[in-house]
């Protein structure tokens, strides 16, 4: 059986996860029949079909029945029973639900990558609240490598409620993490001074992030 998972945050966000390790045959056996999601037979990548299908089983275990799954035309989710956000990463699928509240959320494998790009998403000033390796254990760049992921995290997921903040680095604002790996940090859009309160945690070696606005 596959490995899902529901969080229920503090603010009342749903969050179901699927630790993605079944091959896409595993997949469609799971499934169990022959009328596949549109998406998924749109798509030839395996790996997007694997996705896609994974996404129709977890939305399937978390409500008991088949959930037709629709998009915007800037690629939103939405579907008939709440407000929604998806996020994929190489090894586990999110989704975050909530009946009024709209909701982004994001879930990223800790690597290096980000590290290496971290001047695309971040701006002078957040790079310099990163803890500093200088102030860390020698050879201990964790701390350092998880606060990259989250502040990516979290901003890919205010994102998803605000889409005109295309430029992460120019239009999300980050505030200090006081508190590694979990805790909430304060972020600000480019264009409006009302103040956004996002929140992240470690979750099996990814990092998740979750927002939500009314």
């Amino acid at each position: 059986m596959p490995y899902c998972d529901t969080l229920i945050t503090p603010q009342q966000i749903h969050i179901a996860i699927w630790q993605l390790t079944e091959t896409l045959d595993e997949l469609m056996m799971l499934w169990g029949k022959d009328d596949y999601p549109q998406r998924f037979m749109n798509v030839q990548a395996e790996k997007r079909r694997r996705e896609i299908l994974a996404t129709a089983l977890l939305l399937r275990e978390y409500f008991g029945h088949d959930v037709e799954l629709r998009h915007a035309p800037n690629g939103a989710p939405l579907i008939d029973e709440c407000n929604i956000s998806i996020s994929h990463t190489g090894t586990h699928i999110a989704i975050a639900l909530h009946p009024t509240c709209r909701v982004g959320v994001d879930i990223e494998t800790i690597g290096r990558r980000a590290e290496r790009v971290v001047s695309r998403f971040m701006s002078v000033e957040e790079v310099a609240q990163l803890p500093q390796e200088e102030n860390l254990p020698a050879g201990d760049t964790t701390q350092r490598l998880i606060a990259i992921h989250m502040a990516w995290s979290v901003k890919e997921a205010i994102y998803k409620i605000h889409p005109t903040a295309v430029e992460f680095r120019r239009d999300i604002i980050l505030s200090p993490m006081k508190t590694l790996p979990s805790g909430s940090v304060t972020a600000l859009l480019s264009d409006s001074d009302t103040p956004i309160e996002a929140y992240y945690t470690l979750y099996e070696g990814c990092s998740l992030a979750w927002v939500s606005q009314l």
